[in-house]
């Protein structure tokens, strides 16, 4: 993974508009990168699922997985066509699951034999076909956390990084169903927010690949309602499907704001089990949570005609950036690289791509002359 340590405000200093005069004093060039996506460090996630895993193939081969995808380039189409394949081959059983192991492999052999699981299962599940198509998933627990009997449970679900978003959503298996707003696929947190404001009035449950606004849930479906992310937490191993048979991990993050400090999260009518224990890693920064895989951050200096630019990013099983001028074509590029300028507006465009093939959001550097 090419990874970069860099404080918040570094990044803000390599998205902004820069000035370098020419050298005849005639003139200058004028660098524009502030329209692009702030690139957010990964400080608390350390690992990541391997391409280089034989378990990533197997799993896509043992299942026809690629039969699922095939045709479809739009991403989020071919994440939710993922998870409809789950939520149809899985059956829920909350009750009585048929005992497996905690692996994707064992679940699903069991699961299309007729067993029935429940939501931890299903993102167990989710998980490893999310990343063996290099999509970067994550799985996290959340609950309404109220102490009234009957009113603190839990649900297990995923969060999906969408590069043509630019942006993070959960994406539940276990009801082929996430949140949207406005259209837009919600994060844990934007969910969390909506809720602590008003209830999550402006929120809506969509169903299936077609994305169906579904009506309100029925009383007896508490895990499908948006007031089960009032409390989130988000599981810090990443990697535990090519790391099998590792152990999955017990340390939680949870973000530490106001919310948190003046609330308690009830699990099954006690305070969660992580509190006051060395598994609970809490943090104050929301954009440790929300991390920008595959998000570029440039450093641009132009000197005389020619225009340097130094590219960062974590971009997990990173394979190469890529480059295109203009309207051209995607070429591959080092991550430094000296682009010679024309007193004109230069535009270029950079990516990057993973060994899966899957490409990051486009950030674009602008040098424009601006004449005497």
């Amino acid at each position: 993974m090419r990874t970069a340590l860099l404080t918040s405000a570094a990044v803000a200093l390599m998205c902004c508009v820069t000035p370098a005069a020419d050298s005849q004093g005639a003139g200058r060039f004028v660098v524009r990168t502030d329209k692009n996506p702030p690139m957010h460090s990964n400080e608390l996630f350390p690992a990541c699922e391997s391409f280089h895993s034989p378990r990533v193939m197997q799993l896509r081969e043992r299942y026809g997985l690629d039969k699922v995808v095939a045709g479809e380039t739009d991403e989020l189409k071919r994440i939710l066509l993922l998870r409809h394949w789950i939520a149809t081959n899985m059956r829920i059983d909350d009750a009585n699951p048929t005992p497996v192991r905690e692996d994707a492999f064992a679940i699903l052999d069991a699961a299309l034999k007729g067993g029935g699981f429940h939501c931890a299962h299903f993102r167990i599940v989710q998980h490893a076909v999310l990343n063996s198509f290099g999509y970067v998933a994550r799985t996290l627990g959340c609950g309404p956390g109220l102490p009234e009997k009957g009113k603190g449970g839990h649900h297990g679900v995923n969060e999906v990084w969408v590069n043509a978003l630019g942006k993070w959503m959960i994406i539940d298996a276990k009801y082929d169903t996430h949140f949207e707003k406005d259209g837009v696929p919600l994060s844990a947190l934007e969910i969390r927010d909506e809720v602590w404001k008003d209830g999550g009035q402006s929120v809506v449950l969509v169903e299936g690949p077609g994305r169906k606004v579904l009506p309100p849930t029925k009383e007896g479906q508490a895990d499908r309602r948006c007031t089960t992310y009032r409390w989130c937490s988000w599981e810090t191993g990443t990697n535990h499907f090519t790391s099998c048979p590792a152990p999955m991990t017990s340390t939680l993050v949870m973000l530490d704001d106001p919310i948190f400090r003046a609330g308690t999260w009830y699990r099954d009518g006690r305070p969660h089990w992580a509190y006051e224990t060395p598994y609970l890693v809490k943090t104050t920064q929301r954009d440790w949570i929300e991390w920008t895989p595959n998000v570029i951050a440039s450093k641009v200096t132009v000197e005389g005609e020619r225009a340097v630019v130094a590219l960062q990013s974590f971009t997990p099983n990173f394979r190469t950036y890529q480059m295109r001028a203009g309207d051209g074509a995607w070429k591959d590029c080092e991550d430094t690289l000296a682009l010679a300028l024309e007193k004109r507006l230069n535009r270029f465009a950079f990516r990057a791509v993973s060994l899966f093939g899957v490409t990051g959001p486009v950030h674009r550097v602008e040098i424009d002359w601006q004449a005497p």
